[in-house]
């Protein structure tokens, strides 16, 4: 016996009840499809697929202070690059820029890598930061503060 006879043999009531199984099963369906494709949707339009969101760098500066040039070498030490125009020392108030204050630069794309280093000029008692200025975001990325040098003859 084939579907078509099987249909024939049914009531009225039992085609009313084959019908809505078969509807309520089509709304089960559409309504999940319809609920991935709006959520597919959205993050494309809220940008949480994106990708390209902006960090702070992860760093590690050394600081070296020289008594008889009252000068700091900045050397960045290990972690991410940065470039150069978004990188700035911050010193007692004045502000210098890594590539303006004729801070080492490795390359010739403006990279601010493992090794490079920057002098300024300082004295006892200044605090130093190494700011990051990104497109979003301005952070401090190591600070260090300019101890008195003390000699002791015996």
């Amino acid at each position: 016996m084939g579907i078509r006879e099987s249909w024939n043999e049914l009531g009225t009531g039992g085609k009313i009840l084959v019908g809505l199984a078969v509807g309520v099963v089509l709304l089960a369906v559409l309504l999940v499809v319809l609920v991935v494709l709006a959520a597919v949707l959205a993050s494309f339009v809220l940008g949480v697929g994106d990708e390209a969101a902006q960090t702070t760098p992860t760093v590690s500066f050394d600081f070296d202070y020289d008594d008889s040039t009252t000068t700091t070498t900045i050397r960045h030490e290990m972690g991410d690059s940065i470039p150069a125009s978004q990188l700035r020392v911050v010193v007692a108030e004045r502000s210098v820029g890594w590539a303006d204050g004729g801070g080492a630069v490795s390359g010739d794309d403006g990279e601010v890598v493992a090794g490079d280093s920057i002098t300024v000029d300082t004295q006892p008692g200044d605090r130093i930061s190494v700011v990051y200025d990104g497109p979003d975001t301005t952070s401090t990325l190591a600070a260090h503060e300019i101890h008195e040098v003390t000699v002791t003859v015996s």
